[in-house]
């Protein structure tokens, strides 16, 4: 049978599983940082640092100020609660759901070495066997690696745009897509440090280190080899769990935005989630006439009093079409747009007050102005809460340890 629930309540219990629905602490402990974590089951990285790298921001959000030395303890040191992997773009999440990837490392596996121009392949497979034996040696950057590990293959040519790597960053890439190694860290300039997955892994419970599969030595010497191969592995992932996964994190979501959360498929995580609703563990839901899916145990609080500045690449607002639906807020990155073309600006952070997103602001942290600048702030229609947002900002401002607050637009 599928219940009826409103927008409203839809939204509410977005929120609550997204965790907005308790007030910041006086004073954030790791056990806060973990229950956020547990909450979203990955934050996304990304290189840019137009206010603070991407995945510092959804602590932020929920949490308020806190250090965040804090977090990089438990995200680099031993017995981490996350590590880095592929699993909505570039992300840490548990190691106990990455382990659940098993499929896309296979398939990855097979797509990375059908791609290899069967000219260099043969030179290819010796370069990732060498790189990987390497890293027993210790862990390194694909800059420091390339000074550590010869070859002879011939570079592209650095004259196209786009992501022309060296051979030993696609080798090191390759790799780490298939799970044969790991990442540490980063380094300050926000490179991966590459290592084996027993120096990453050590001490955590995931019962299988070196996800690839068995090497084989003929793919990618096959003459026209395909570019993309999914489920020629014959592995998949565990497709279940990740929705049980994403369905708690989300707390009420459609078929489409289960699957976006780990990048799966829609029609097997549409299978999945029948079953599951059949089960018991997901409740189908008629939304003002869209059909979706609530965990069982989300909770639908009876309001919402967030008051936060949400990253672009926050887990609540990264599928643009879910927020368009829930919060009727359409919103776009305008990284990549040219800058006469942009509406809002370069890095807009949506404003959630209350349990709606009423505005947005672009903004940056100036390090040599020693001040957070909003170059632009935009309020939804019928909304406009300048207290409410200057508060905001001014905590932000001290948590990124800036002197002053500079609105520009």
């Amino acid at each position: 049978m599928i219940r009826s629930m409103t927008p409203e309540a839809a939204r509410r219990a977005a929120l609550a599983a997204s965790g907005f629905a308790s007030g910041r602490p006086n004073s954030v402990t790791r056990r806060h940082l973990k229950r956020v974590f547990g909450n979203l089951g990955l934050v996304q990285i990304d290189s840019v640092a137009r206010v603070v790298r991407s995945h510092y921001l959804p602590f932020y959000s929920r949490l308020g100020p806190y250090p965040m030395p804090l977090l990089d303890s438990l995200l680099h040191q031993p017995e981490r609660m996350g590590v880095e992997y592929w699993m909505h773009e570039a992300a840490y999440a548990p190691p106990s759901t990455i382990a659940l990837a098993h499929g896309r490392r296979a398939d990855w596996w097979v797509r990375d070495y059908g791609q290899r121009d069967p000219q260099t392949g043969r030179a290819f497979v010796s370069l990732m066997a060498d790189l990987e034996a390497e890293l027993t040696a210790g862990p390194g950057t694909a800059r420091e690696l390339a000074a550590r590990v010869s070859h002879d293959i011939p570079e592209r040519p650095r004259d196209h745009w786009g992501w022309n790597p060296s051979r030993v960053k696609a080798g090191l890439e390759a790799l780490f897509r298939a799970g044969r190694i790991s990442v540490a860290a980063r380094s300050p300039a926000f490179e991966r440090v590459f290592a084996l997955p027993a120096d990453v892994h050590s001490g955590l419970p995931v019962p299988e280190l070196r996800f690839g599969p068995p090497h084989d030595p003929e793919l990618g010497l096959r003459p026209h080899a395909p570019r993309r191969i999914r489920g020629s592995s014959g592995v998949s992932d565990d497709i279940p769990a990740l929705v049980r996964i994403a369905a708690a994190a989300l707390g009420v979501a459609t078929a489409s935005c289960l699957a976006d959360y780990f990048r799966m498929p829609v029609k097997p995580v549409r299978e999945a989630a029948a079953e599951l609703a059949r089960t018991g563990e997901l409740i189908e839901v008629d939304v003002a006439g869209v059909h979706a899916f609530r965990w069982h145990a989300a909770v639908v609080p009876r309001r919402i009093d967030a008051c936060a500045l949400l990253a672009p690449f926050d887990p609540l607002v990264f599928n643009r079409r879910r927020i368009s639906w829930l919060f009727d807020f359409d919103y776009r990155i305008e990284i990549y747009t040219p800058a006469h073309a942009r509406v809002h600006g370069y890095y807009v952070l949506p404003f959630l007050l209350g349990e709606e997103l009423v505005g947005r602001v672009d903004l940056a942290a100036d390090r040599g102005r020693d001040a957070l600048v909003a170059h632009g702030v935009h309020w939804e229609p019928g909304h406009r809460h300048e207290p409410e947002l200057m508060q905001e900002l001014h905590r932000m401002r001290e948590w990124l340890g800036l002197s002053s607050l500079v609105i520009s637009g």
